[in-house]
Parts: structure tokens; sequence; C-alpha cells
């Protein structure tokens, strides 16, 4: 009983001391973050928007507050932090100015630490949360540049017609240079020819080796099926000279390893593969975009 008395006592007065903080304490605290950020110290600057956060009252200021914390992780590059914090965010009944900022700028952060999935998912999730298309048009040329990194160029290319569209319709000369632009960068004789990781997969498991060939890593190709074949030759020899339980049991846990390592090998060097002869590509799209529609 006694115990409940203190934790009843002690409650009491947290909550006085919330109702005690006046907007001109709030003011105080949205001062203090402002002035840290404007001088670049921006984990600081985030500790301080959560505290603004956690005593201001009104949902619009509270998600203010919210967006701004996660604007300082964002800029400390703790992006999984900054993505956590914008999911915090209520978004019913939202208007489509908050919504579209909050998933944006997820997607943004999932973008350069390279979740690319992630990235999309969020900008994928604007179609149908933000009503007014407007928004969802300032999200396109970000969505190019996920796709593209995704080898999805076909639907990059897509997304950049919407914005060319969307910026420019109403000035057909400009229209169509970008759209000539677009149709000459996005050629399909420019496009790399990338390597299946699943074909990469197949070819391994049925061959040992083959799959790491297929990515054009012959020497860890040869490498990799040398091993299962002494391992394996190792095993029957053994066998013959009646080293039953040792051969067997090692045998099997070598080439297991190799083979199920093969595989895995196989499909990273694919993708690898694919990572390094698109790479150069993908920055020349950029820059073309960059360069031609966004003067």
């Amino acid at each position: 009983m006694r115990f409940w008395r203190v934790y009843t006592c002690l409650w009491f007065v947290f909550l006085s001391k919330l109702n005690a903080y006046s907007t001109n304490d709030t003011l105080q605290l949205k001062q203090v973050a402002d002035s840290l950020f404007s001088n670049k110290l921006y984990y600081e600057a985030s500790i301080y928007y959560q505290k603004l956060d956690f005593f201001l009252l009104g949902e619009a200021s509270k998600i203010e507050a919210k967006l701004l914390a996660a604007n300082c992780y964002k800029l400390n590059k703790n992006y999984a932090a900054g993505i956590d914090h914008l999911n915090g965010i209520n978004l019913n009944e939202a208007p489509d100015s908050v919504i579209f900022n909050t998933k944006y700028q997820s997607a943004l952060m999932s973008y350069l630490s390279n979740d690319l999935t992630q990235a999309e998912s969020f900008l994928e999730q604007l179609n149908y949360l933000v009503k007014d298309s407007s928004y969802v048009i300032n999200s396109l040329l970000l969505h190019a540049f996920v796709l593209n990194e995704q080898y999805k160029w076909p639907q990059a290319k897509e997304k950049l017609y919407k914005l060319n569209t969307g910026l420019f319709l109403n000035d057909p000369i400009t229209f169509n240079r970008n759209k000539i632009i677009l149709d000459s960068i996005y050629d399909i004789k420019l496009t790399p020819k990338l390597k299946s990781v699943d074909k990469a997969s197949r070819m391994s498991t049925f061959f040992p080796g083959s799959g790491q060939c297929y990515a054009k890593s012959y020497g860890e190709g040869i490498t990799s099926f040398l091993a299962i074949t002494v391992s394996a030759g190792a095993m029957v020899v053994g066998i013959v000279y009646q080293y039953y339980f040792t051969s067997i049991f090692l045998g099997n846990l070598l080439i297991s390893k190799f083979y199920l390592g093969g595989i895995k090998r196989a499909e990273f060097l694919t993708e690898k593969y694919n990572y390094k002869h698109s790479k150069k590509y993908n920055e020349f799209l950029k820059l073309q975009v960059k360069q031609n529609l966004l003067k």
C-alpha cells in the first residue's frame, strides 16, 4: 500500500512538471535547438528537438519537431535513426504536405544508406497516401535514381517521362527536347548487359565452379571445382583404407562447405559483376539528367 502511495505522489509530481512547461519554455528549447543546428551540431540539436517534441501539446507542432530531429539525424548520416524517428509520426488525417515530407525523407535516407528496396517502397507509398499529385511529381527524380541503381532502367525512364510531362507539358520545345534526350540516354544499345544471379546459382548447383566462371571469375571457379574434387577424392581414398567414419564425416563436411559456399559465392560475384558494369552507366544517366532536365 505504501509503495502505491509513493508511486502516485511521484506520478503527480511528474505531471505537474510537464504542466509547468510554458510556451516560453518550449520557445527557449526551440531557440537552443535552432542555434545548435545552425552551428552544425546536429546530434546535440536532435536531442533538443526530441525534448521539444516531448513537451509540446499540439499535434502539428510535435510533427514539426519530429521532422526537424529526423533532419538532424540525416545530416549526421545516422540514417537508420532518422527513418525510425519519421516512422513515429502519426500520419492519420495528416495533410498531404506532411505525408509527402515524411515518406520522401524516409526514401531519401534509405537511398543514401543504399537500402534501395526500402527506398522504392517509401516512394511507392506516396502514390496512394498523397492525394495531391503535384507533390508526387517532386519525388519522381529520386524514384528514377533508385530504379537506376536496381537496374530497372525502363521503369526509371517512365518516371522521368512523367517528370518531364509534369514540369514542361506547357513548354513544347523543352518538353520535346527532354524527351529526345531521355530516349537517347536510355537507348537499349547503351544499357549494360547484366548477368542473372539465379542462373549463376543454378549453374553452381549442378556443376560446382561454373557459376563463378559465368560471373567472369574464372580463377575462383576453377578453385571451387578443384576443392570439391580433391575433398571427394580424399574421402574415397579414406574409405579404401577403411577409415570409414573419419573419411565420411570429414569428407561430407568439407564437400558441403565448399559446395554451399560456392553457390553463395557465385551469387555474390554475379551481383558484383552487375554493379561494376552498371555503375559507370548509372553515373552517366545521373549526370545527363542533372545537366539537361534540371536546368
